[in-house]
């Protein structure tokens, strides 16, 4: 029997903001992919930040936008009314909507969705974590840090499942939270490996990059923060600049070290060999045309880029981290090196781009794996299981 419009069920997603990342990826690959013959998908935002709001919107989820900018935790009564107000819309909304499932990412998120979704009674409460730092970096003995651990040891007990995005999340959320291990389900992060491995090379886009035709481009996609280990590129660069002299390094993300990288590398004499594209929405395009991608994360989940480049066929240079181990295997799909090591980071762009028949190999086998294991089709049947 055929579902109704009336009988399908109602997923809505709580996010703190819709800035471009991969939890934001996620929500849009989970938009577009969900069977729409049995779900609706509603996107709840906190935040201001609504930069990927239209991408969500084109894949047929609505957007609601709370627009809540948050306060310091030292601001105690305007920090409680952001929770309580968030907390309160989320519920009216759940009421208003018909909402089965309340689906949390981020931090804020789960402190908000997970209470509004108990409160509310809704059928599901899943929380997804996508990174393995749980916690802000701040002093051992830093008061916030005790409080944030008591907190979501309680606000998780609400929850039906807790999704870690690698092993090393999962890991993660049984030491520093102590949370039952049949609390939590493993899910890895798909992709819409096909539609990526399909876009073909368009040099017309070059300008746009601030290339020209027959220079090398080494491509990092990731948002210019601590966690993504920006610095230890920028820092192998003078090495690559000086035995590659058509090298350009392409920076496709935006964050807080934005202006300390750009001065580092006016410091370092690259300036003209690396270029910040800021947040970009053809990463596809720009990885068609890309000879060598490189994750230098000093931490990771399952990072969306790197099975977006793995998607592409590309040669990858990336961090021997938790994360991306999930992914690689060290001269079998890609090299790996150390975090915070840019000498052996530039060694090994500089022996891709050296040895094309090795990243050519390197490339496919990338390609073959992603294929087999990271298909977005295989994570919604995983996430539909768990709204059910």
């Amino acid at each position: 029997m055929a579902i109704t419009p009336s009988e399908r069920r109602v997923i809505l997603h709580v996010i703190d903001a819709l800035s471009v990342g991969g939890a934001q990826e996620l929500i849009i690959l989970l938009a577009d992919k969900t069977p729409k013959s049995a779900y609706r998908t509603l996107v709840c935002v906190l935040q201001p930040d609504i930069a990927v709001k239209s991408r969500i919107e084109a894949k047929g989820a609505s957007v609601y936008c709370l627009g809540r900018r948050r306060p310091s935790i030292l601001s105690l009564g305007e920090f409680f009314f952001y929770f309580y107000k968030n907390i309160r819309d989320i519920v009216s909304l759940c009421r208003r909507e018909g909402v089965d499932a309340v689906h949390c990412h981020l931090s804020d998120a789960e402190f908000i969705g997970i209470l509004a979704g108990w409160v509310y009674k809704a059928n599901r409460v899943i929380s997804t974590v996508h990174y393995p730092a749980l916690l802000p970096e701040r002093k051992n003995y830093d008061l916030r840090n005790y409080l944030r651990i008591g907190a979501m040891r309680l606000l998780y007990c609400l929850a039906d499942a807790v999704v870690a995005v690698s092993s090393d999340v999962a890991e993660k959320l049984k030491t520093v939270f102590c949370l039952d291990p049949s609390k939590i389900t493993l899910i890895i992060n798909g992709i819409d490996v096909e539609k990526i491995h399909s876009a073909l090379p368009n040099p017309e886009k070059l300008p746009s990059l601030g290339a020209m035709p027959g220079q090398r481009l080494v491509t990092a996609v990731g948002r210019l923060m601590p966690p993504k280990g920006h610095r230890s590129l920028v820092e192998a660069m003078p090495h690559l600049k000086r035995k590659f002299g058509n090298l350009k390094l392409l920076l496709a993300g935006d964050g807080d070290l934005r202006e300390s990288l750009e001065s580092l590398s006016r410091r370092l004499d690259v300036q003209d060999t690396v270029n910040f594209l800021g947040s970009r929405d053809d990463v596809h395009d720009i990885l068609a045309l890309t000879e060598v991608f490189v994750l230098p994360s000093v931490s990771e989940g399952t990072s969306l880029a790197l099975l977006e480049a793995m998607a592409a066929e590309k040669p990858i240079v990336a961090t021997d981290i938790p994360g991306n181990r999930t992914v690689l295997e060290h001269e079998r799909n890609c090299l790996l090196v150390p975090p915070d090591d840019p000498g052996k980071l530039a060694d090994s762009v500089a022996f891709l781009l050296d040895h094309p028949d090795v990243a050519a190999r390197y490339g496919k086998q990338a390609y073959q794996d992603v294929h087999r294991q990271f298909n977005i089709a295989q994570t919604v049947d995983r996430y539909i299981a768990l709204w059910k």
